[in-house]
């Protein structure tokens, strides 16, 4: 089988999110290998561009993925990568026109990252390019061309050949790589959290974006129910446009002084290593990095049931507890009986290590390659 010697990565930008933290773990994981890798971005910006490695070269397009076609073009015809790797709906699209464009043996590799219908199912009004007929025609044709297809999950993979007509056995299902054995915990000093810590206070915490899909408002009401039978508080690391919207529902359930939020944080995993537990509550996930990171620091995890992705992080329940969704009395039940539990950290740290970062990169160089 032909090494991976050369390989670009296509994301739009390096904003915060998701997808940004996959790429970002590929691409430093290759770098440290000895790959040449390359980054084409349709605009030079996001959070992420700060932890390039200086090995790695960046292109740039236009400033939007359409107008960047032509100059991505001539990109692939003078650096002939081997393969491209890409995300997102149009980008993917992009990607597989391009490099059947230059006519060269760039293999373009695509990625699916979220369970559209259940998207879709929990939040009809947000837009989505698979809701215009015309792209949705597009994509259907375009799909059928690339010989490797990625999907970060199994319910990811067959939403995708249901909604798509592409056959699944033609989808290989790589999970994210998220957990790094070699990262060194920093000492935070953070006066907010140590106030609200102070005196060995107990709290449970949640990672992600304020927006319907994390569905804060069902933790808050969970944890509302929660401390009607234990003290616990809760601390929120994130942002996103539904802040207030938050912020008013836990003044309405008088949570004032049990919820903590502190933004967006550099080094989330110290503080879930000492959370009694991390509670995701998802509509809908196309994978759930931080249930990973969660088990990587050996804190227990409740999560709920969502597509796709806990239930097979969580192995069916046997790493963590799984409730339903959009159910407070649940998820407060789940949180109950997972802090009545003694869990065994190595335990999660071992299942963690199923998603590190060098196993994956080596899951999607064998792939590309094969």
């Amino acid at each position: 089988m032909e090494e991976l010697k050369k390989i670009c990565f296509f994301p739009g930008t390096l904003a915060l999110g998701g997808i940004g933290k996959v790429f970002i773990n590929l691409i430093q994981q290759y770098a440290s290998e000895g790959v040449e890798v390359h980054v084409f971005l349709t605009k030079k910006e996001g959070e992420f561009l700060s932890q390039l490695p200086a090995n790695v070269r960046v292109f740039e397009g236009s400033g939007r993925a359409l107008t960047s076609i032509f100059s991505f073009i001539k990109y692939l015809r003078r650096e002939k990568p081997q393969a491209v790797l890409s995300a997102r709906e149009f980008l993917n699209i992009i990607n597989i026109f391009c490099c059947l464009f230059t006519f060269n043996k760039t293999k373009p590799v695509v990625s699916l990252h979220t369970n559209q219908t259940a998207e879709n199912n929990a939040d009809p009004n947000k837009p989505s390019l698979y809701k215009n007929p015309y792209f949705l025609t597009l994509a259907k044709v375009m799909y059928k061309v690339p010989d490797k297809i990625v999907a970060v999950s199994g319910g990811v993979a067959d939403d995708f050949s249901n909604r798509m007509g592409v056959n699944r056995d033609k989808m290989k299902v790589i999970y994210n790589p998220v957990y790094d054995p070699s990262e060194k915990e920093e000492e935070i000093s953070n006066s907010k959290f140590k106030q609200f810590t102070a005196n060995g206070k107990k709290y449970i915490i949640s990672v992600g974006r304020f927006t319907h899909a994390k569905d804060h408002p069902t933790l808050i009401k969970a944890l509302s129910l929660v401390r009607e039978k234990m003290d616990i508080s809760l601390i929120l690391l994130g942002e996103g446009e539904l802040r207030e919207e938050i912020e008013d529902l836990f003044t309405q359930l008088s949570l004032q002084e049990h919820v903590l939020l502190l933004g967006f944080v550099d080094n989330p995993s110290y503080y879930i290593k000492r959370a009694a537990a991390l509670v995701v509550s998802s509509r809908f996930e196309g994978f759930g990095n931080v249930i990973v990171e969660g088990l990587g620091v050996g804190t227990p995890v409740v999560s709920t049931d969502c597509p796709s992705g806990p239930r097979e992080i969580l192995a069916n329940g046997k790493y963590g507890i799984l409730v339903p969704v959009e159910n407070p009395a649940a998820l407060a039940q789940g949180i109950i009986d997972t802090l009545n539990t003694t869990y065994d950290p190595e335990i999660l740290i071992n299942r963690a290590k199923d998603f590190s970062i060098s196993r994956i990169a080596n899951e999607y160089s064998s792939y590309i390659m094969s």
